[in-house]
């Protein structure tokens, strides 16, 4: 009797260990067989995917061409070679507002795109609006890390290529250019 009271106990301490044997593996099959088909959909691959992503087309894509600079006198810009016409995208000024102060008529076209993982793509193409002649373009990136992170009752924000309006900043500083004094 006591030989099979220790038994007992042994089970009673040992039972989730033939449970653990025998469901491993099948946990494991499932696993690579769900995986295969819905990794794309899968919530942690999701959100260290977009992240990723999000780096990635930052370091390749994001960011301002200028396709035709304008040159301006130098009655334009402060003694440290800041323009005159623009006051900074801190102080809630856009490019937009700069062309139509030099008197430039200009047509933002705006193109947004969802890439993969949630990630969201917008372009601003500046052209002229009476010849359509490109001036300029800024790419910029977003991503908001899916439905759970977007329901969070932590505050996460969305995350971008660049903080605040720093590329308005940069495409002021590449698109207008002081006239190179001839010597």
């Amino acid at each position: 009797m006591k030989l099979f009271d220790e038994f007992l106990g042994f089970m009673a301490l040992t039972w989730p260990l033939p449970l653990i044997v025998l469901w491993f593996p099948v946990c494991i099959a499932l696993a690579v067989l769900v995986g295969k088909k819905g990794i794309k959909r899968s919530l942690p691959f999701k959100i260290i995917g977009g992240a990723a992503y999000l780096n990635y087309l930052c370091k390749t894509e994001a960011g301002v061409k200028i396709y035709q600079p304008i040159e301006l006198p130098a009655d334009y810009w402060d003694k440290n070679g800041k323009p005159k016409f623009y006051n900074g995208s801190n102080n809630n000024d856009v490019p937009s507002y700069a062309f139509q102060r030099l008197g430039i008529d200009i047509k933002v076209e705006r193109i947004e795109k969802k890439r993969l993982f949630s990630v969201n793509q917008s372009k601003r193409i500046v052209k002229d609006k009476k010849t359509g002649k490109k001036y300029s373009q800024i790419v910029e990136f977003g991503y908001g890390g899916g439905w759970l992170i977007g329901t969070s009752p932590a505050y996460v924000s969305s995350i971008s290529c660049e903080k605040g309006g720093s590329y308005y900043d940069k495409l002021v500083q590449q698109q207008f250019i002081p006239i190179k004094k001839e010597r």
